[in-house]
């Protein structure tokens, strides 16, 4: 069968055999895409890749094009038709030609209500669209796809930045693909890529690591997932290999303080809502650098372990001190304990 990722997503290669039904009508893909076929034998078609408003195929060993809406005679291999583009014509997917930006998405969730659209988890990823690409300098160069219970809409026609809107665990997620030339280089890496996303990592930011990944020769695709955000810079043509990097959540203080930790809580809050346990450890550290004078302001390292996750708070060492570093974690009774349980002098 015909196999494609969500809008903006590397296609699968697959075969899709086809055979003459009744003349010059061939078989329906998914529901998705009708192809006319005339020529008398069975015939494999692969999809290659989306290239605009065209689809590129290859047919017993050669390369033909097919486009929406319109035929082209492949010789000897037989007529291919495509009587719509497998995006449009899904009935679960509908694209409207707006840019994504504050009007443009509005008008989308006012059309689909206007319909009586009751796909709640839609519309409220339209509105986290909304809040996330509001004004953005992107919005007319990229193309949008929101996803949501059942069904998703497609915001755009540009074909080389492609960001999604999904849910995880009731919070808005975003992952983007951006196409490019040859080979994935240091140029094709935009902090504006990364503009609408807030980085976990205060060492080395996710822009800083998919640009170190980038100077790399022959790169052909590079996925860097951090938080509730993924980027994936590929070539057009079918990547051989990808670097995947994934961000670790560190925290740097210079010194660690009440004020530093209250900050560093404030963003926990909006960006891992979900994680109760890291915010509860966090609120452990803040309560014992409230109470307790001799806490140490700087060579120490806290690490943080719950919800399947981990956080660092990170002071840099000074005065060729070796750094201590302090466990905290959820112990059997459900409540956070620190090991070693005290510090030295600071």
């Amino acid at each position: 069968m015909f196999l494609c990722a969500s809008y903006g997503a590397l296609c699968r290669f697959a075969h899709v055999p086809l055979r003459k039904q009744g003349g010059a009508e061939g078989a329906v893909l998914q529901g998705e895409m009708k192809v006319s076929l005339h020529s008398g034998n069975e015939t494999e078609l692969k999809l290659m890749r989306k290239v605009g408003e065209y689809l590129q195929v290859s047919q017993s060993g050669k390369k033909l094009t097919a486009g929406v809406k319109e035929t082209y005679s492949t010789g000897s291999s037989g007529l291919i038709f495509l009587l719509g583009d497998p995006f449009t014509s899904c009935p679960h997917c509908k694209t409207f030609e707006v840019d994504p930006d504050t009007e443009g998405i509005l008008s989308v969730k006012c059309e689909l209500k206007g319909q009586g659209c009751k796909d709640s988890v839609l519309l409220s990823n339209l509105d986290f669209a909304e809040s996330i690409f509001r004004h953005h300098p992107l919005s007319k160069a990229m193309s949008l796809l929101v996803k949501g219970e059942w069904q998703c809409v497609r915001i755009g026609n540009a074909e080389d930045i492609v960001y999604t809107i999904t849910s995880e665990n009731y919070q808005g997620r975003l992952d983007g693909c951006i196409y490019c030339k040859d080979a994935v280089g240091e140029s094709d890496i935009k902090s504006i890529h990364f503009s609408m996303h807030s980085c976990q990592n205060e060492i080395k930011s996710c822009f800083a690591q998919a640009k170190e990944a980038a100077s790399a020769k022959n790169v052909e695709a590079i996925k860097i997932a951090c938080n509730k955000f993924s980027l994936t810079y590929a070539i057009r043509d079918t990547p051989e290999k990808m670097v995947t990097i994934k961000t670790k959540c560190q925290f740097k203080l210079a010194p660690i303080n009440v004020e530093g930790l209250l900050e560093r809580k404030c963003w926990m809050e909006k960006e891992k809502a979900g994680c109760n346990v890291l915010k509860a450890g966090l609120d452990h550290l803040i309560n014992k650098y409230l109470t307790m004078p001799d806490a140490p302001k700087y060579s120490c390292k806290f690490i943080i372990q719950g919800d399947g996750e981990i956080a660092e708070i990170i002071s840099p060492c000074v005065s060729n001190k070796s750094q201590e570093q302090f466990i905290l974690m959820n112990n059997d009774y459900s409540r956070i304990t620190m090991y070693p349980p005290s510090w030295g002098k600071s």
